[in-house]
């Protein structure tokens, strides 16, 4: 099934022509409201972005192969309005060409661009790309969706929720390649339990760009009471009590393309059950 462009909106179409009860005149009012609210704050707020899903991943079966899940986008169209496209489901875009970088472009009528070329048409969004290996086949698929542009709102560019910690060890719980340059957010969430409570180390970890180090930030506990300001590095004055549910303050840094963005978690004796959340976000 292909994709659907919904737009841009045409005054006249016939339907409207000869209705019972409504004259001419007052239909031709209705479309030209229509149109100034298309042509006007219509584009400001809406797009370009990837509104939800289109993930790209390696095929499971066969190695060359992308796979694409269905989803959203407003795109800016041939007349400068704002669309939607309803993204079906696709299967049939494949790699052929050993060690090279393939790219994907939704373009504004709603095909695929797919191949070798880093740019895409004009108002085309970026949705990911593929490195292939010595074989051809597809080795990393890499998500560029962020990259297409924003609603307004953080845009979530890695989810890693409900992770069981049952481990004494250093956890890596989320990790994402920056696909554009931005302030980024870094949001942890968990439920602690451990009946011989530890002093957990959480933090995230990214590249700053003008001191071209590694940036560590430490999460700091909003709660629960009685913890609420405790930095989570370690060496805190006291141990998380057991059974709690611990929320943090978000953690917010700049980085450039192609940076590792990562976050830690460490509960570091006893016996830990935690169950951990993580969301990192593109927020501008």
């Amino acid at each position: 099934m292909g994709n659907t462009v919904y737009g841009p909106y045409t005054p006249g179409a016939s339907p409207w022509t000869g209705t019972t009860g409504i004259n001419t005149t007052r239909l031709n009012n209705f479309e030209t409201q229509a149109s100034v609210a298309l042509h006007g704050i219509n584009a400001d707020l809406s797009g370009p972005f990837v509104l939800s899903g289109i993930t790209c991943t390696k095929d499971g079966t066969t190695a060359n192969q992308l796979d694409i899940a269905s989803g959203t986008a407003y795109v800016t169209l041939s007349d400068g309005t704002t669309g939607k496209i309803a993204v079906s489901a696709d299967n049939t875009h494949t790699t052929t060409t050993p060690s090279t970088t393939y790219y994907l472009f939704l373009k504004n009528d709603g095909t695929w661009q797919w191949g070798t070329t880093s740019t895409g048409p004009t108002n085309s969004l970026p949705i990911c790309q593929a490195t292939t290996d010595g074989s051809g086949n597809i080795s990393t698929v890499t998500d560029v969706r962020s990259a297409a542009g924003s609603p307004g709102v953080p845009y979530i560019v890695s989810k890693s929720l409900l992770n069981v910690v049952s481990a004494t060890t250093d956890q890596l719980l989320a990790t994402v390649v920056a696909a554009a340059p931005g302030m980024y957010q870094f949001n942890l969430y968990f439920t602690y339990r451990n009946a011989t409570p530890a002093k957990v180390t959480a933090f995230a970890r990214w590249k700053d760009k003008s001191l071209a180090t590694t940036g560590v930030g430490y999460f700091t506990l909003a709660g629960p009471s009685g913890n609420a300001g405790q930095v989570l590095n370690g060496s805190q004055a006291t141990t998380t009590g057991n059974n709690q549910a611990c929320a943090c303050y978000p953690i917010i840094a700049y980085a450039e393309t192609g940076d590792n963005l990562n976050v830690h978690f460490q509960d570091p004796s006893g016996t830990p059950n935690d169950v951990v959340s993580v969301v990192i976000q593109r927020i501008g």
